[in-house]
């Protein structure tokens, strides 16, 4: 492919990144207690610098490295607004802690729903998922085929999912 083609193809992929994820993004930050004008800012610095590195890390975890770079603004933020002599933003509500509670419920829900499945199921989803290890590393880890970790990593998602789901469908993360 051309230098333009990839040019292309690289900004047509940040843009649906952006697309799928932007909303969430700019709630996480209104309800950390950043003026709105100033959070949609931080998404669209924090999805550039996304594009100036995507061919580094496009492969990797671009979502994750956009999340690190508003995080970086908001520390950033923060620290101006904490050495500010008066508020400098008197009508921005403070930052909303429904998030480290919406995290912590989670936790517990998804902790919960680990527990019910079999002990090797358990395993496969801890591994792949909670300490992030590829399907290869999963196998080696535990002594098995990379097609026997495919299969109980799919079966484990299919018994975690109805329960999962009937949380949501009890007023759990669809009302953030």
């Amino acid at each position: 492919m051309s230098e333009e083609g990839d040019k292309e193809k690289y900004d047509n992929e940040v843009i649906e990144l952006y697309r799928v994820n932007s909303k969430a993004m700019l709630g996480s930050l209104v309800r950390r207690g950043i003026p709105r004008p100033v959070a949609e800012e931080y998404v669209n610095d924090a999805f550039v610098a996304t594009r100036r590195a995507w061919g580094r890390i496009r492969s990797g975890k671009p979502l994750a490295y956009a999340y690190e770079v508003v995080n970086n603004l908001c520390a950033k933020y923060w620290a101006v607004v904490a050495n500010a002599p008066e508020d400098p933003w008197p009508d921005t509500d403070p930052p909303d802690t429904r998030d480290d509670y919406r995290e912590i419920i989670d936790s517990l829900t998804v902790k919960g729903a680990l527990e019910s499945l079999p002990t090797r199921l358990q395993e496969v989803i801890e591994l792949r998922f909670m300490k992030e290890l590829s399907v290869r590393e999963t196998a080696q880890e535990l002594g098995l085929s990379e097609g026997a970790i495919k299969r109980y990593t799919s079966d484990a998602i299919k018994k975690l999912k109805p329960q999962l789901s009937s949380r949501d469908a009890e007023g759990g993360r669809g009302e953030r």
